[in-house]
């Protein structure tokens, strides 16, 4: 028997899964009208499992509200340096940070000092009702929450040590005739980075310009590349934080968002349907599956935050450590130790070695699939699809966020974003997807290298069960 086929009959055994997915609950919302000296504020409780805060990052909860009046849904404002712990959940749990960010469109929650556990929290922030005015005393405050990592500020390194990642148009440095001669550091988020075959310029290989690139450059200094602190999502999009986003967006909008229509839907785990006029998530922590570009960046509008790049994508997959050849997200160059992987019946990412999320430590997060940062899932699930540095659209990313409203048509209206899934330029896949193949694995399914461009710069794709998506928001100053 070989292990392939101890894999396969592994998924077989159901009884023993471990669902792997997010777990943040918002379980309270009040708001509270101005009165006295009280300012008008929502305060709200928040809990989720396995946090983490330690010498090399922490993850946090990302917090938005909209307002629902019925007949219609607007992003609620919040006043940056509110944000307050009241009460938490016991004396162990450390106290939580509340950082409101910057154009208060949100707001960060974290354990404010080392711990590993559970959180509890319960939380107080102001209204801005300049930006948001005060509607009537019939709307109503719908919270939704995102579990993110912070990556850290710091230099890291593109690229592959082995040679044949260039015949996947992974990154390197030009030699001055275009040959391989080292990696590529990044030491800074302002840097200009010039592309092409001169000695010192970032270079790549391009078999076809449409999957891995056009070559050509520089690329600016205000494009996001991955130097700077930024927060990424934990894991893809989920189908429950899909579900929740057609709720409240309009039906019209949501007509057009809506993923539900393909024969393979269900298929290959699709559970969002419509009962009694709302979208319901029949497995809510499952990945969201048949979205394509525009749904995401329609997602990403709505929740206040941005697509992340090919950079970006590198920087919290190794972190600052020293690139390996063939390297995979969870910094091996070996697949013999990755246990997360995709049921092929339920759908559902399970862990065949019966540990739980609770179990992960940076001794055995290779099982896990867990990057450097303790990111989830960056190769083994879905195609991360990423800004690419492959054409002059994508180049010309600069890191604008989201502003919580999209058009009545459910459209982003961020100036900058790439728009549209018709080959259009913009964006390109990193880490590979799962197709539903049971038991091969090749260069992009489901595990895909680090370095690995294959499809870098391919800005094309229908809906697919293997093409996914997660967003990002630059941390705050």
């Amino acid at each position: 028997m070989n292990w392939k086929e101890v894999i396969l009959i592994a998924l077989m055994v159901s009884s023993n899964f471990v669902c792997m997915a997010t777990d943040v609950k918002i379980t309270y919302v009040e708001t509270v009208s101005a009165f006295g000296d009280r300012p008008p504020s929502i305060n709200f409780t928040i809990e989720w499992e396995n946090s983490w805060n330690n010498d090399r990052n922490h993850d946090a909860s990302w917090v938005f509200f909209k307002l629902d009046q019925g007949y219609n849904t607007t992003h609620q404002f919040l006043k940056p340096g509110t944000g307050k712990m009241v009460w938490k959940g016991d004396s162990s749990m450390p106290d939580a940070k509340v950082e409101v960010a910057d154009d208060g469109s949100g707001v960060f929650v974290y354990g404010g000092s080392k711990y590993r556990g559970d959180l509890l929290y319960h939380i107080t922030v102001e209204r801005d009702t300049v930006k948001t005015p005060l509607r009537t005393r019939f709307e109503r405050v719908e919270p939704a929450a995102i579990e993110m990592v912070y990556i850290p500020e710091g230099s890291f390194t593109l690229g592959d040590p082995d040679k044949k990642a260039l015949n996947f148009g992974a990154f390197y440095q030009s030699d001055g005739e275009g040959n391989f001669d080292g990696l590529v550091e990044i030491t800074s988020e302002i840097q200009e980075i010039p592309v092409g075959p001169e000695s010192g310029s970032l270079y790549y290989q391009s078999e076809e310009k449409i999957y891995q690139g056009d070559q050509q450059g520089p690329i600016p200094s205000e494009f996001p590349k991955g130097y700077d602190a930024f927060y990424i999502m934990k894991y893809e999009v989920s189908q429950g934080l899909y579900a929740k986003f057609l709720n409240l967006i309009g039906s019209t909008a949501a007509t057009v968002r809506v993923n539900l229509g393909s024969p393979n839907y269900e298929k290959h785990g699709g559970t969002i349907s419509l009962k009694d006029g709302k979208y319901v998530a029949g497995a809510p922590e499952r990945r969201n599956v048949y979205f394509h570009w525009d749904d995401m960046m329609a997602f990403t509008d709505w929740a206040a935050l941005r697509p992340y790049t090919e950079f970006e994508f590198t920087k919290a997959s190794r972190g600052p450590s020293k690139p390996m050849a063939q390297e995979y997200p969870w910094n091996s160059s070996s697949i013999d130790e990755m246990a997360l992987r995709i049921d092929p019946v339920t759908q559902n990412q399970v862990m065949l070695s019966g540990l739980t999320e609770a179990d992960l430590s940076e001794s055995n997060r290779a099982q896990f699939g867990a990057s450097y940062y303790w990111v989830m899932n960056l190769a083994g699930s879905m195609w991360e699809k990423v800004i690419t540095v492959g054409d002059e659209v994508g180049r010309a990313f600069t890191g604008v966020h989201g502003d919580g409203s999209i058009s009545y048509y459910g459209f982003a209206d961020v100036e900058g974003w790439p728009e549209g899934f018709q080959e259009v330029k913009g964006y390109g896949y990193r880490g590979g997807g799962y197709y539903g193949v049971k038991g091969e694995i090749t260069d992009f399914n489901p595990f895909s290298p680090i370095a690995y461009r294959t499809y870098g710069a391919w800005s094309g794709g229908p809906r697919n069960a293997a093409y996914g998506y997660r967003a990002a928001r630059t941390a705050p100053k």
